[in-house]
């Protein structure tokens, strides 16, 4: 028997060590794919688990962004306030009733600067917080997910520090903007009669031309020469006082150092000018719908005129008997936008405009829903550059070398 089986094997070697060698081969070749594949797992899982807590730490920072913004609210209309003081002026006119026209000529000039000067600081502000905490929160995302990134992890003294330069946007900033914002409205409001009534298209030309000159863009020759000397500094100077280099090249100032100057070059970038302009203009067009508020309707451009407002009676007053939803839409659409030309014909004299504008401030920079400050906050392009500014510095692990 023994003789038969060593006679098999010697006649078969070949055919046993071949298949040997595939059947341990297919063996080994399964333990690998099923290390391979369990490894893959572990890596999606990492991933799936880092890019989680990314994005959470992500919108932590949105949060914090939008609430340090909020909790400026009341600096912001202090310091506006008290730069543009219209309550010293009107003391002034009741303590000096034979000087009064003079003093409404500066209070027109103060009512008008303090509307725009509001849409401007509060855009400011709004993009420079976000920039400010989305790029903090980039560096500090590598110390989030391990202790430091090839570089020295971002302790809370530290972050204090870089933090700090909001007190310097608050207390030197805003009220240098604000000064900046006046002299322009002085050049274009000065010989704007208080009798002078205008529409809500005239008022808006205003703002525009003030923006214009702010931006130096003028279209007049005559107004860009004389605005020369109102045109805004780049937005970094309104924010960051410069930044001066340490003289040690290593430890904690450097790094502070670095992300001064790094923030520097974000605020006075195209695509953070190209937010700010969105912001400013979504301002003024928010201003206008508050302004818009205050100017009269004449109830004789109404059928069946009430006293509701004429948005509350569109449904009403559209066309009885209308045989579809579209038609009845059409109607509706008809019916509005003949009233909104009844609102762009209305007037309202320049004297009456300026108590709205200098109490407008305190509604815009209000936290609550629906005003100037809330609107701004939420704009998709704010939270766009907002997440720009923290993919670019919350770089992957092992390559933070290079950014510190």
């Amino acid at each position: 028997m023994f003789s038969r089986i060593k006679s098999f094997l010697d006649r078969h070697k070949r055919k046993l060590f071949i298949g040997g060698a595939i059947v341990g081969g297919v063996a080994l070749l399964s333990r690998y794919a099923e290390y391979k594949l369990l490894q893959w797992h572990e890596q999606q899982t990492r991933t799936m688990l880092e890019k989680q807590k990314k994005h959470h730490h992500y919108e932590n920072t949105q949060r914090t962004a939008n609430a340090t913004v909020m909790s400026l609210a009341g600096s912001m209309r202090e310091v506006v306030c008290r730069e543009l003081d219209t309550d010293a002026l009107l003391q002034a006119v009741r303590d000096q009733p034979e000087h009064k026209l003079a003093i409404w000529e500066q209070l027109k000039v103060v009512g008008f600067s303090r509307a725009i000067s509001v849409v401007y600081i509060s855009s400011l502000v709004a993009s420079a917080i976000r920039v400010q905490l989305m790029l903090l929160g980039g560096y500090t995302y590598g110390d989030l997910i391990q202790s430091g990134h090839a570089g020295i992890p971002i302790s809370q003294a530290l972050q204090q520090k870089y933090l700090a330069a909001v007190h310097y946007l608050v207390e030197e900033g805003i009220p240098r903007l604000a000064h900046h914002v006046t002299r322009a409205v002085t050049r274009i409001v000065t010989g704007l009669p208080l009798t002078r009534s205008l529409t809500l298209s005239q008022l808006e030309a205003i703002y525009q031309e003030v923006r214009l000159i702010l931006a130096g863009e003028s279209g007049s020759h005559e107004t860009a020469l004389e605005g020369a000397s109102c045109k805004l500094d780049h937005w970094s100077k309104y924010v960051l006082k410069s930044p001066v280099p340490p003289e040690e090249d290593g430890g904690e100032e450097r790094v502070l150092y670095n992300m001064l100057i790094e923030t520097v070059d974000v605020i006075d970038s195209e695509d953070f000018n190209i937010v700010m302009d969105t912001l400013i203009q979504h301002g003024f067009n928010h201003l206008l719908d508050r302004v818009a508020d205050f100017y009269p309707m004449p109830k004789s451009d109404f059928p069946n005129s009430t006293s509701e407002n004429w948005v509350d009676n569109v449904s009403r007053n559209c066309p009885a008997g209308v045989p579809s939803n579209g038609d009845r839409d059409d109607a509706s659409r008809n019916f509005v936008a003949q009233n909104i030309s009844i609102l762009n014909d209305s007037v309202l004299p320049v004297a009456k405009l300026v108590p709205v504008f200098s109490g407008i401030v305190h509604a815009a920079l209000s936290p609550a829903p629906g005003q100037l400050l809330q609107k701004i906050l939420t704009d998709s392009k704010l939270d766009t550059l907002g997440a720009n500014v923290y993919e670019a510095f919350a770089v992957p692990l092992g390559q933070g070398g290079e950014k510190r």
